[in-house]
């Protein structure tokens, strides 16, 4: 992972990783199909996670920092584990920080969010592919990260992707951690996440409790959906 520091902020840049495809048996979806409602929202771990949402379950805790949580999945690998932003935990404004490192930003209302416990000073923007810095990867269909020195520079004269939201730290799992916890495995309980296909309505247009609440209706109708 490459890190440049810009006045006391450590901005990562993520090195693309290999996606991990794995397929949901016909048969199994069809038992899935019997059981009660809660099972509507059930995630396995044989489902591809790159590119999906993984969301707190309602019964998640509440003390919990993932507690009513949307955790974009954007790297994952066998070697290196599983690597995601949180979508939903605002943190203060785009606006300050910029002032803070003599950027003026005209636009006032956007927000930063807390990505995750992980890395905390990492500074990542997340963002639709109409657009790059000077350091920018690919991580899915239509979406970008970029984590540089001049992304905000760049933003700050109007030269803006189409919809973006912008991060401090990250979400990750070592290798493994993440089959544990969707499987149960102790300490972990079962059916703590739901998971579903994002579009970039959820990922953009939504914030806070709102978000999570989108988030678990997308993945209630794409069960149903599947499974009807």
């Amino acid at each position: 992972m490459q890190v440049v520091r810009v006045k006391g902020f450590e901005l990562a840049v993520v090195e693309s990783l290999i996606r991990l495809v794995r397929s949901v048996s016909l048969s199994e979806a069809r038992r899935l199909r019997v059981r009660a409602t809660a099972d509507h929202y059930r995630i396995t771990v044989n489902m591809s996670r790159v590119g999906k949402l993984l969301i707190a379950n309602p019964a998640f805790p509440q003390e919990s920092p993932f507690a009513k949580g949307v955790i974009y999945i954007h790297e994952e690998h066998t070697n290196v584990g599983t690597i995601g932003l949180m979508l939903n935990k605002p943190a203060g404004t785009v606006s300050k920080l910029c002032n803070e490192n003599g950027i003026i930003f005209p636009d006032m209302q956007s927000k930063m969010h807390s990505g995750g416990p992980v890395n905390p000073s990492a500074l990542l923007l997340l963002h639709t592919d109409d657009w790059e810095s000077s350091n920018t990867i690919s991580i899915g269909t239509g979406l970008r990260i970029s984590s540089d020195s001049n992304m905000f520079d760049k933003m700050s004269t109007g030269n803006e992707p189409l919809y973006w939201r912008a991060f401090f730290g990250m979400c990750a799992w070592r290798p493994g951690q993440l089959d544990k916890e969707l499987e149960g495995n102790h300490p972990y309980v079962k059916n703590m996440w739901l998971m579903a296909t994002p579009t970039e309505d959820v990922i953009f247009n939504y914030d806070g409790e709102d978000q999570w609440i989108k988030s678990v209706d997308l993945c209630s109708q794409q069960t149903i959906d599947h499974f009807f």
